[in-house]
């Protein structure tokens, strides 16, 4: 079991829950009581890297349940996601995930990192581009070298999907360079 807390910009925004075992992101939802599926949480864990996950344990992670406060969903304003996550079937209850053997915490290896990359670009449009990772504004080469690598089938989990890809490197907002891929057919 690994819980995290999930903040934006300094805000804490939720508690979640990483299967590890399915590799699968779970947000706690007062508003349902329970830990629901959260596509948006699982990309960016897996895929983005854009939010702040800071792990906590057990204890911290019940003591946040109980308050209640992160993940809470105002019916009004946030009515769209909050209907997306009740309609959502995949869930665990809070016994469930507390319930949970501990297992030490883990990031994925590059090779798990780059077959999620690959499985989710599989399902994208072809032509749609998406990040693969983002490099600090420094790591130029880096990125250029990462970009020519996807693009020539030098990662593995490129090379055996049989996808046919397209990579570049672009600047983002903040001055970082992401490599973006995308199905060229």
């Amino acid at each position: 079991m690994s819980l995290y807390t999930v903040s934006y910009l300094g805000q804490d925004q939720w508690l979640a829950y990483e299967d590890t075992q399915a590799a699968r992101i779970y947000a706690y939802v007062p508003n349902l009581g329970r830990f629901v599926l959260h596509r948006q949480l699982g990309q960016d864990f897996y895929w983005d890297n854009e939010l702040d996950w800071t792990p906590v344990d057990a204890a911290a992670g019940h003591a946040l349940v109980d308050a209640g406060v992160l993940g809470k969903l105002d019916g009004r304003r946030h009515s769209d996601l909050l209907d997306e996550l009740i309609a959502e079937p995949d869930c665990r209850t809070v016994d469930e995930v507390f319930g949970a053997q501990p297992v030490p915490e883990r990031t994925p290896t590059p090779q798990e990192f780059a077959a999620a990359k690959v499985n989710a670009l599989a399902s994208a449009e072809p032509g749609k581009w998406v990040t693969y990772k983002v490099y600090g504004q420094d790591k130029r080469r880096l990125a250029s070298v990462a970009a020519r690598d996807l693009r020539t089938g030098k990662i593995a989990a490129v090379r055996k999907s049989g996808l046919h890809i397209d990579s570049r490197v672009t600047p983002t907002a903040d001055g970082r360079l992401a490599v973006e891929i995308a199905r060229t057919a």
